[in-house]
């Protein structure tokens, strides 16, 4: 089993820049639509696979690049946006 300690996010998924200290803990995610849930399961999974599985497949038309595409927020400058976890 894998535990975050913590999880820093920034430019991704609509998630301009956040700092989450899990603890090795485990946590559930709720709130309104569009407050950026899925952006954070996506990071996650992303810093552990590289992939947003959601993402892939049939039906996604290639959304998912590591290099540019919609996974990040600033398209010109793909560099701008991370996700670092520890644990």
């Amino acid at each position: 089993m894998i535990r975050l300690e913590s999880i820093h996010i920034r430019e991704f998924r609509g998630i301009r820049d956040l700092k989450l200290d899990l603890g090795g803990k485990t946590y559930s995610i709720s709130g309104p639509n569009g407050s950026g849930k899925s952006g954070v399961v996506d990071a996650i999974e992303f810093a552990l696979t590289r992939e947003i599985s959601r993402l892939t497949g049939s039906g996604t038309k290639g959304l998912v690049s590591l290099h540019t595409g919609p996974i990040v927020d600033k398209r010109d400058f793909p560099d701008a946006a991370f996700v670092e976890t520890d644990g």
